[in-house]
Formats: structure tokens, C-alpha cells, sequence
């Protein structure tokens, strides 16, 4: 991705009309002064932030595209790792476009967390900053910090590669969020930034990897420790004394947002983290790890708080989201869109067929991979011998279909057609099993949007 240095200065110029140079002096968390030097949109205009998280982004270095990365890749959910490099450069053209004030990643950046796919992004998110104006604020995510798993591929074998450590992650993103922050926690990489002077952003960093060593893994459930939810008050109290409202970004779910998997997905403790945030007049939390597109709302005494959870950006339907500040109403405006993946490689110059249709392709892949399984499956359990090949398909690839259904959140425009195929008739009188279960439960799903939500702050 490349744009005209003199388009970049007149965009950068044209900014500078609401963006002021603003020093501002803050106490941390350890008592210490700050005086980061940011560019802050000045109070009374509007501001609109791009949403994005689980890139999952592997550096070309680490892989030969050959069969164990193939194997690798036939073994994950979907992931389009093949097109890493891609799926950034076309995130890039799509900011180029539609010319957000701020970029979030709220975590797992990287496939596995490799010290070389963490400098690579680092490098292409400076080069989106650069050419656009575009202000980037990253946290981790449970796949980014000390990862056993970091791997690079080659031939036919897996090998170990480096992985980061806490301190690194903070030094190589210093320029997303870290260096302009106003409050840092002292335990985690939780910080608090602002773009604007009206609207401020609470960075969580909800994941935990001093373990991952020792489990051999990465520790796939998230928690805020209670300090840092002390820590949310100063924050609270800081914002609320500047005028400023708060939206909170974390990695891990706020609130619960599936029947089927919670337990590790929705953070620890996560009625406490909610008091913290209602207290503190913050309504609008922004997560990922689920990988699912999906709006859920905490309404309890009487006020209500929303998490919006996006999609991954490596899964298809490579999805992001749009969310609309109104300084004039104080209100969020949230709404999602296709990664354009076409159009860039169109203007890159692509012949890549898989670019230039990359809707259809990764949907394809997409389907086919959840069908494969979902046939296997079948084909093993004896109390399913009674099905033809043909009747087992059938079935599989509705799976494949309420799968596709469920990463996009679309269930409210797609699942009344799909529960009236006659693979879903079949799974109705289909014997007992989990996955006879888990479609059933996919077909009672509400039929909600999780694609648009106004908000009124308070």
C-alpha cells in the first residue's frame, strides 16, 4: 500500500485544523509526572474511530508457505494467515478512504506472539500513521505476550521462535497509545488515552501470560486484577473532572455473548469489572478474543452498559467496525464494514484471483473447512449410520452455514432461510448428540442486530 507523499501532507494538513498540540501534565500511577507531548482533537468537534481486533498477523519471514504451515493453517479456524501482509495493506487503503480520526486493535495482534511478526506490524502501523493521519492505540491480547506457541514454518516442520516479553510489547507499540497516555497501571499494560478532548479511551489489558511458560501454552481466560480496577477510578475521576467521556477497550468479553463458549471468553470476575465501569459513567466497552461479531447489553440497576464485540479481522466475513462520536448529542454511532480486500488489490496491481475475490474465496474456505469437520464427525458416530453420504452432507454443511452465521452476526437476516433447508429438518429428527445440540441452540439464537447500536452517553 502506498499513497502520494502530497496526499498524505494535504490529509495530515487538513487535520490540523481540529488537532492542536496539547502538553499536558498528568500524575501516574506511581505519583511520577508526565508531560507526553499529543495532538488531541479539540473539544466540540465530532470524531470517528475504526475498531478492529484479532489480525493475528504473521510475518512472511516466519513461514515458506509450504506444508507444515499448510498443515498448520488446514488445523486453525479459519484464520487467512496465507495473507497477513495483505489483510494490513488493505486495512491501511480502507483508512486511506475512509480517514478515521483513531485506529483500535483491542489485542491478539499477532498469530502466536513471534518477536518478528510483533516488529513487522509495529513497522506497517507507523507506515498507516504516516500516510494518513490516522492516530493507532493498541493492548494485547491473551496470544501476544510470552507465547510458547510462537512458531515459524518450514518444509515440513515447525520450529520455535522468539517470543516477547511485556516490557517488549510495551517498547515496540510505545508509539500506540503508550507514549501519549495520560494514566498507565502499574500492573498490567492497561492505559488510558485521549484522542479528543471529549472523548477519551480506557485501554484494559485483560489478559494474563506470566503462566503461559509453565502451561505450555497461552492462558486463554482474562481478568482485571483488583488494583487496576481501583485504577479505573483514577480514571474515572480524571475524565470526569476534564469533561471527558470514557469508552473502554478490552480483549477478553465483557459481558457474555455466546450460549456455547463463555468460560474463557467472557473476563473473570466480570461483574465486578462492570460495577468498575458503570461507576465510573463509562456505557461502551469494545472487545474481541470470540472472534464473533455480536452486541451484548448489561442493563442491571437501571443503567445500561453495551460490549460490542468485532469480529476477527483474520476470519471471515473480515469485518471491522465504525463507531461515530457526536460531540453536539453525546452519542456513539457504531456500524460495521467489509474489509475491502478487492479494491486494494485491484489498485495494487494484484493477480492474485484469491485477492481480487477475497469475499468469495475466504467464505468458501470458510464453509468448507467447518463442513469438513462437521462431515467427519458424523461419519464416525454409529448412531448416525443410518444416513446416506449424501444425507450426512446435506447436514455438514448446514453446520458449515450456521457457523458462517455466527462469526458474521447475521442471524438476524440469514437464519430464518437457512432453519428452512432440509439439512436443518434433518438435524431435528437427527439422534442425540453435541453437535445435533449445538444446532439446535444456533437455531433458537435472538434475532438481534449486531450490527448498528446508537448510544446516548451519560
Amino acid at each position: 500500500m502506498q499513497v502520494m507523499e502530497k496526499e498524505a501532507i494535504m490529509h495530515i494538513s487538513f487535520r490540523r485544523f481540529v488537532l492542536i498540540p496539547v502538553l499536558l501534565t498528568v500524575a501516574s500511577c506511581s505519583g511520577q509526572e508526565t508531560t507526553p507531548q499529543q495532538y488531541r482533537i479539540q473539544s466540540g468537534h465530532n470524531l470517528t474511530i475504526m475498531t478492529t481486533t484479532d489480525t493475528h498477523y504473521l510475518s512472511k519471514s516466519l513461514t515458506d508457505f509450504g506444508p507444515a504451515f499448510n498443515q498448520f493453517l488446514a488445523a486453525g479456524d479459519g484464520k487467512q494467515l496465507g495473507y497477513s501482509e495483505e489483510i494490513i495493506s488493505a486495512l491501511g487503503h480502507d483508512i486511506e478512504i475512509r480517514k478515521p480520526d483513531a485506529l483500535i486493535i483491542s489485542g491478539d495482534l499477532t498469530n502466536n506472539g513471534e518477536k518478528r511478526s510483533h516488529k513487522d506490524l509495529a513497522k506497517r502501523l507507523k507506515i498507516i500513521e504516516q500516510n494518513t493521519g490516522t492516530r493507532v492505540y493498541v493492548i494485547p491480547g491473551n496470544h501476544d505476550i510470552l507465547n510458547p506457541w510462537a512458531r515459524e514454518f518450514k518444509d515440513e516442520r515447525q520450529y520455535m521462535a522468539d517470543n516477547i516479553t511485556p516490557k517488549e510489547f510495551r517498547s515496540l507499540y510505545r508509539a500506540f497509545g503508550y507514549d501519549e497516555a495520560l494514566l498507565n497501571d502499574k500492573d498490567t499494560l492497561s492505559y488510558l488515552a485521549a484522542p479528543s478532548e471529549d472523548l477519551w479511551l480506557l485501554m484494559l489489558d485483560t489478559s494474563q501470560y506470566a503462566n503461559n511458560s509453565a502451561l505450555g501454552h497461552p492462558q486463554l481466560d482474562g481478568r482485571v486484577p483488583p488494583s487496576t480496577l481501583q485504577w479505573i477510578d483514577e480514571c474515572g475521576k480524571l475524565a470526569s473532572s476534564s469533561g471527558a467521556h470514557i469508552i473502554a477497550v478490552m480483549h477478553h468479553s465483557l459481558l457474555d455473548h455466546s450460549d456455547f463458549i463463555q468460560e474463557g471468553f467472557t473476563v473473570n470476575d466480570n461483574a465486578q469489572v462492570v460495577d468498575a465501569l458503570k461507576r465510573n459513567g463509562i456505557a461502551t466497552a469494545l472487545s474481541g478474543h470470540i472472534h464473533i461479531q455480536d452486541i451484548s447489553e448489561n442493563s442491571g440497576d437501571g443503567t445500561s452498559i453495551y460490549d460490542i464485540a468485532d469480529s476477527a479481522l483474520s476470519v471471515y466475513p473480515h469485518q471491522y467496525g465504525m463507531l461515530k462520536y457526536s460531540s453536539a448529542d453525546h452519542t456513539l454511532d457504531y456500524s460495521t464494514s467489509k474489509l475491502n480486500m478487492e479494491l486494494w488489490a485491484a489498485s495494487s496491481g494484484s493477480k492474485d484471483s484469491n485477492l481480487l475475490n477475497f469475499g468469495t474465496y475466504s467464505e468458501q474456505n470458510f464453509r468448507k473447512r467447518s463442513s469438513t469437520r462437521s462431515y467427519a464427525r458424523l461419519s464416525e458416530d454409529e448412531a448416525y449410520d443410518k444416513y446416506s453420504d449424501a444425507e450426512l452432507q446435506v447436514m455438514a454443511d448446514l453446520v458449515g452455514r450456521l457457523n458462517e452465521i455466527y462469526f458474521a452476526g447475521t442471524a438476524k437476516t440469514d437464519l430464518p432461510g437457512v432453519i428452512a433447508l432440509d439439512g436443518f429438518r434433518l438435524w431435528q429428527n437427527a439422534p442425540s448428540s453435541g453437535l445435533k445440540s449445538y444446532v439446535l441452540g444456533m437455531a433458537r439464537r435472538v434475532p438481534k442486530d449486531n450490527h448498528q447500536l446508537h448510544i446516548k452517553l451519560p
